[in-house]
């Protein structure tokens, strides 16, 4: 028997951002088969399956009892993350699900323990991981050239939030994982929060990291929806590295020079990748650079067990455990443990 090449895969949601953001990228994937898409709203359950050539539902159970699938994505508003995850996970079905996959740090390892009782897993909407930028900047840190890192700098600014809880799981998490994925694990927070008043927060955080580096993160409310920002410092052996909005990555190091430069008074080098303006439709739109090509197809590629599926519900359990521990240092002034 040949062994199968693509992954059968249901998609349950068919809002703004599933349908802007993620279906796009489906064609793109030789190795996801879209076979089902339910959402609760009719015309857009109907409108999403005729536009990818999937059967329609509106009901998850009734789709998951009648479609034979190897997996399901789940993505909506972030309060139906949980239900609906824990009704793949209890199938013995693969999932993946948008960020945060939980409301809370219980419900949370909820879904780590429901993976672990269905023997299943579950796959976590990290997109910043996959982004071209971030991963030349994890590949260039992985290279003797880097040496050892030495410090991280995480700053993000985004529109609006009512509640600062709300700003940190809902917004905060994708910036959080990104310091995971690059500084590893942290051991200890001590963390400043800040309400100026017409939903502009500002929560302001050191990290010890278990390397025993020290990283700083800023997470604010303070700018607009259409225009936020992102920026990410980090440095080793006399090597610096900027990453801007995870889409352009520069390197400052004497190796980074690709010119002889003759006679010139040169004072420093840098070295910069942008992903090319030239990649035409879904590319240009943004899926490729920002990452969500990237996390679908290796959803779909570990349906099949071509890879490993990363980052999964312990990597948002983690970003859920590191959030709670700011959050109870800017309320209590003290410094908190997380645990190993």
């Amino acid at each position: 028997m040949q062994p199968r090449t693509t992954a059968r895969i249901a998609f349950i949601g068919a809002g703004n951002h599933a349908t802007e953001s993620l279906y796009p990228n489906i064609p793109m994937i030789p190795e996801f088969e879209l076979v089902a898409v339910c959402d609760i709203d009719p015309p857009k359950a109907q409108r999403t399956a005729r536009r990818y050539g999937a059967q329609a539902f509106t009901d998850v159970e009734t789709m998951l009892d009648q479609v034979e699938l190897d997996g399901c994505c789940v993505c909506g508003p972030a309060e139906m993350h949980h239900a609906v995850s824990l009704q793949v996970l209890r199938r013995g079905l693969r999932l993946f699900v948008e960020k945060p996959p939980a409301p809370n740090l219980r419900q949370a390892e909820e879904l780590v323990e429901s993976a672990a009782q269905h023997n299943t897993w579950g796959m976590v909407g990290f997109m910043k991981r996959f982004a071209p930028a971030n991963v030349l900047a994890r590949e260039f840190m992985d290279s003797p050239a880097f040496g050892t890192l030495s410090s991280l700098t995480l700053i993000h600014g985004c529109g609006p939030y009512d509640d600062l809880r709300r700003m940190m799981y809902f917004n905060a998490i994708h910036l959080i994982d990104l310091g995971r994925f690059l500084g590893g694990e942290v051991e200890r927070v001590f963390a400043y929060q800040c309400n100026g008043g017409r939903s502009n927060y500002g929560l302001a955080a050191t990290w010890m990291l278990r390397s025993g580096v020290a990283a700083t993160l800023n997470q604010n409310s303070g700018q607009t929806w259409s225009d936020c920002s992102e920026a990410v410092y980090l440095t080793g052996a006399q090597v610096g590295i900027f990453i801007d909005a995870s889409r352009e990555v520069k390197i400052t190091y004497d190796g980074a020079q690709f010119a002889p430069g003759a006679g010139l008074q040169l004072f420093g080098f840098r070295a910069e990748h942008s992903v090319s303006g030239n990649m035409a439709g879904w590319a240009a739109g943004g899926h490729y650079q920002r990452g969500y090509w990237g996390e679908l197809s290796r959803f779909a590629r570990a349906c099949l067990g071509l890879e490993a599926p990363s980052p999964d519900l312990h990597d948002a359990l983690q970003n859920i455990r590191l959030i709670e521990a700011m959050l109870e240092s800017a309320a209590t002034g003290r410094e908190v443990k997380l645990p190993l």
